[in-house]
């Protein structure tokens, strides 16, 4: 019964797992369901520091435009 559960639990975990790493690498995120809805679109996606020096600061503004009809609300911001 152990190794049941145990098992179930890491076929979940796994299923999880992989769902929770959906990425979207696209320069446009767009929503099909409105016409209006606001569309963000970045100048580059990706950046490439190349080799930094110990105490440098490692900054990179990514700019965006909101290129959609309606206001663009940026909510729960964070970097990875």
């Amino acid at each position: 019964m152990k190794k049941i559960f145990l098992t179930l639990n890491l076929v979940v975990g796994f299923i999880l797992g992989v769902c929770a790493q959906n990425s979207t690498s696209v320069s446009t995120i767009k929503s099909d369901e409105n016409a209006n809805a606001p569309v963000i679109t970045f100048e580059s996606t990706v950046h490439d520091y190349g080799d930094l020096q110990k105490g440098g600061d490692g900054k990179h503004d990514f700019i965006f435009k909101n290129t959609g009809m309606e206001p663009l609300i940026l909510t729960n911001v964070s970097s990875s």
